[in-house]
């Protein structure tokens, strides 16, 4: 367990028109352990003013590492502010791991992932420990953005289908003429799932997102006969 301990930014990517990736390293150059899926608390802090601000962030990275990745939309509240300025070296406390939003590697042999947005982070970090483990697992991702140019790593994305064979289907809800998407469009509910699924009561499902995308999509699973017991879900604020 790492408590309130300073990492500087050693690296940040602009991903998507409002999403950066920040890679946090500790100063004292320690590996951070934790279970993909699980996540930290960064915390911004004055010296000047003693101000103190922080937020949970799912790890985007796999474990173990020396370093911890963030995919954060930049909404431009009261910590993403300070993001928003925050420049290579800058030193913030993060405290991790967290969480029980846990993958189990070892038992999954058939898995779905539903993200929304920056949700896809912990099957970021999922995905990148199976294949660092070299572990073969029939994986199928369903991720909801609202617009074609907010699909964050989607080189990566792409790469995972190649490479790893992981079937990954992206639905933008707010696709509009003239913006040359020609996948899946719409909210991603049962329908959409039975469409791309054929074997969902087979596979455990892993969900991340914003509360109303969490919640109708557990609602969707067991509508399909998926048991509650095989739906492993997180959710993040309003």
């Amino acid at each position: 367990m790492i408590i309130g301990k300073p990492f500087f930014i050693s690296e940040i990517k602009k991903c998507t028109p409002t999403v950066m990736a920040f890679v946090f390293k500790a100063q004292d150059g320690t590996r951070v352990d934790f279970v993909p899926g699980m996540f930290a608390m960064i915390e911004y802090r004055n010296q000047n003013t003693g101000e103190k601000i922080s937020r949970a962030f799912s790890i985007a990275n796999a474990p173990p590492a020396d370093n911890l990745e963030f995919l954060i939309s930049m909404i431009h509240g009261k910590f993403t502010s300070k993001l928003d300025t925050a420049k290579v070296n800058d030193v913030y406390y993060i405290s991790a791991p967290y969480g029980q939003f846990k993958f189990d590697m070892q038992n999954s042999d058939k898995l779905l992932f539903l993200a929304g947005g920056t949700g896809l982070a912990p099957f970021m970090s999922m995905i990148k420990q199976m294949e660092l483990n070299k572990k073969k697992i029939d994986c199928i991702v369903i991720y909801s953005v609202k617009f074609p140019d907010e699909i964050i790593e989607k080189e990566e994305l792409e790469r995972f289908e190649k490479e790893l064979g992981v079937k990954i289907i992206v639905t933008v809800t707010r696709s509009s003429d003239g913006d040359g998407w020609n996948g899946e469009k719409g909210h991603a509910d049962a329908a959409m799932i039975n469409r791309h699924v054929i074997d969902v009561k087979e596979r455990v499902s892993y969900i991340c997102g914003p509360p109303a995308f969490v919640k109708a999509l557990k609602t969707g699973l067991v509508s399909l006969g998926v048991e509650e017991k095989e739906i492993k879900a997180e959710m993040w604020g309003e």
